[in-house]
């Protein structure tokens, strides 16, 4: 089970957080909607979700199947406004220990592309129409 305590003061102007076991997130409305922005919106805390979820399960995949990452790297980013408009591109930079045999770079990129269809999170958001692409490089 998960548990977020969530604090607001203030009125659209204000300023609020979320609190988890190990977080703590400011979060506000944002300007366009005469918010501060001085915190994470809404649309910002779906992408984040999205993201983290995805390259925590990319990480947990590369090691179950010992291919010699020494660090990932990704960019997302969100556009649209309703979820039959809505786009999430997670680009991943995967580095590899130099050395990395040819297979274990396929096996990798494979891996990128699965880590995609198993994360629970992307699952749930692409059920609501949201659409999800993975661009990808892998270097050694």
């Amino acid at each position: 089970m998960t548990t977020l305590q969530m604090n607001w003061s203030g009125a659209i102007k204000g300023t609020g957080t979320i609190e988890a076991d190990k977080m703590k997130l400011p979060i506000a409305i944002p300007e366009h909607f005469g918010g501060t922005g001085e915190g994470a919106n809404p649309k910002a805390l779906l992408a984040a979700s999205a993201a983290s979820c995805y390259l925590m399960t990319l990480v947990a995949m590369l090691q179950g199947h010992k291919i010699p990452a020494t660090g990932v790297t990704m960019t997302t980013e969100l556009s649209g406004d309703k979820p039959t408009n809505m786009h999430i591109v997670h680009t991943v930079q995967l580095e590899l220990q130099e050395g990395a045999q040819p297979e274990q770079k396929q096996d990798a990129r494979g891996l990128i592309e699965k880590a995609d269809k198993s994360c629970m999170i992307g699952n749930l958001i692409k059920e609501s129409g949201v659409k999800i692409t993975i661009t990808s490089k892998a270097t050694a």
